[in-house]
């Protein structure tokens, strides 16, 4: 996964340098992320945002993914920031300020009763519009809580490039990372 993303990064803007070797080091970061919370469970109550939720108006906000990737973060990449204000006139759920530079998540929850791999690119114009002050990349982690049968998708699909064309001179490029929630246990499919 990590070689398929880097290559679809390949000749985005910015990409290069030591803006290219801290956002490899992220992607890294995030797929490994990604495939441990695959495998997750609950565990002495943590990670319950993970979990099937048997009533849909209970279901777990996003802030429980933001809890959990930057408490990751700040193990793995540093000196994250939660709810830095003032960036892009807005406010950002997790920041990572580096030497001269900043990368930035946004975190949102999909929450229709049916995934659709087109649900979230309204959140990625969002996530790339932190972008216009610096580097144009940026990460989307997207909280999935839809119901999906069998089970939750595999982790390549759930981890990808994304390019918001913006105007003819400007494209930006979000990584996509989409975290299953709303799981069923792999023993609780063939019921």
């Amino acid at each position: 996964m990590v070689d398929d993303v880097r290559s679809k990064l390949s000749g985005a803007p910015d990409y290069v340098g030591k803006v290219k070797n801290w956002f490899d080091l992220l992607v890294v970061r995030l797929c490994k992320f990604l495939t441990s919370r695959a495998d997750l469970g609950i565990i002495k109550d943590h990670f319950k945002y993970l979990a099937e939720v048997s009533d849909r108006a209970k279901l777990p906000p996003e802030s429980d993914l933001q809890m959990d990737l930057f408490n990751y973060l700040k193990s793995a990449m540093g000196t994250p920031l939660l709810e830095v204000p003032f960036v892009a006139a807005g406010r950002t759920d997790i920041y990572l300020p580096f030497d001269g530079f900043r990368f930035i998540i946004e975190v949102k929850r999909a929450t229709a009763q049916t995934w659709s791999c087109f649900g979230f690119r309204p959140h990625s114009l969002q996530a790339s519009a932190y972008s216009v002050g610096d580097v144009r990349l940026g990460v989307l982690a997207t909280l999935d809580l839809s119901e999906r049968l069998p089970g939750t998708p595999h982790v390549t699909e759930c981890f990808g490039v994304i390019r918001r064309r913006l105007s003819p001179t400007d494209t930006r490029t979000i990584i996509f990372m989409r975290v299953g929630g709303n799981r069923q246990t792999p023993s609780s499919v063939s019921r």
